[in-house]
């Protein structure tokens, strides 16, 4: 039988992008095209300029092209794949589809990006969107365009099969490293509540506290700010940890969530993008407020070992890496074409 041969196509190697890699790899021989825009235009023209170069001499080789994110990287692979009748995957994570003009936060903020993003989801065989939330988003700025949903996944190795005894510990993790996404990670308001649970511990992870001195003045003597770490060293604070938050002001889905809850942490997040379908009926959506905030987690401070498997279960359940894995190889080996998405 004829093994597939597909070109991998991404920017950053991150935790989810390094998922579908190796999903891939379980059906199919897998060759990684990383494209590392530059600072301005004319750099990352350069960078297209060596793409194309790049697919002209070897796009052939491929039966199908696997793209994360629809950006400037992704245009040239699915226009050729087209024009030589390969089939090509986009997977929408999020910032793409975005145009939050309170944050000037997404790719359609740029003429000369949406134009590259739309074009791609417009052209490619089929979408892969990660939310609910992010399929109708896809379907209302390409209206024809082919969808499917694939959740996103986790896939942690070593996770407790008993509940952990926890802390007053609450904790969120970001990349935190200019004031767009402190802001639209809600880092400010997670402070104020800090403030106003001086008999909790909390704890931001992935914080850059040299770029951001001057938003961070007057902490409350229990936050702790930590920078990158391993995602190796993130289950230790899963695990001591009574509640995850997620207070941003947009986000897709939130991969870290559901690791958090994975582990048996209680998310409280905000009413945003792909969140409250993540965490289902498991947690708490809040309104900005630091005070509703602060009372919520009070009231609700006496964390059941049923709370902690219900969280979790629902992760092993409904975004397993084993159930990602079979959607995506039914698709990608399917050489069918596909449906408009309902």
């Amino acid at each position: 039988m004829h093994k597939q041969s597909i070109l991998f196509v991404y920017v950053n190697y991150s935790t989810f992008v390094k998922a579908d890699f190796e999903i891939l790899s379980t059906f199919a021989n897998v060759t990684k095209y990383q494209f590392k825009p530059g600072r301005g235009i004319i750099r990352t023209g350069f960078k297209l300029i060596k793409q194309f170069l790049f697919l002209i001499l070897n796009i052939w080789k491929y039966d199908a092209v696997f793209i994360w994110f629809a950006d400037f990287h992704s245009l040239l692979p699915t226009l050729m794949a087209k024009i030589l009748g390969k089939r090509s995957f986009v997977v929408v994570g999020g910032y793409e589809v975005e145009r939050n003009k309170n944050l000037h936060y997404g790719v359609l903020f740029s003429k000369i990006r949406g134009f590259f993003c739309v074009c791609s989801i417009k052209i490619c065989s089929l979408n892969l969107t990660v939310s609910k939330y992010l399929d109708r988003k896809v379907k209302y700025i390409a209206t024809k365009s082919k969808r499917h949903l694939v959740s996103n996944c986790v896939d942690f190795k070593h996770i407790p099969n008993n509940p952990d005894e926890r802390e007053n510990l609450v904790i969120t993790i970001g990349i935190i490293e200019n004031e767009l996404t402190y802001f639209r990670k809600g880092i400010d308001t997670f402070i104020e509540v800090a403030r106003r649970l001086p008999d909790f511990q909390f704890i931001i992870i992935g914080l850059d506290k040299t770029k951001l001195t001057h938003l961070l003045t007057d902490l409350p003597g229990n936050l702790l700010i930590f920078g990158i770490i391993s995602h190796d060293e993130l289950p230790g604070y899963y695990r001591r940890s009574k509640f995850y938050f997620q207070l941003s002001r947009a986000e897709s889905f939130g991969v870290v969530i559901a690791e958090a809850m994975l582990y048996g942490c209680i998310p409280v997040v905000t009413n945003e993008g792909g969140m409250p379908e993540l965490i289902g009926n498991t947690g708490y959506i809040v309104k900005r407020n630091s005070d509703i905030i602060s009372q919520l987690v009070r009231k609700n401070s006496l964390i059941l070992p049923e709370s902690q498997l219900n969280v979790s279960n629902r992760i092993k359940t409904c975004f397993s890496w084993e159930k990602r894995k079979e959607i995506i190889a039914e698709l990608v080996s399917n050489t069918k074409v596909y449906k408009l998405s309902d």
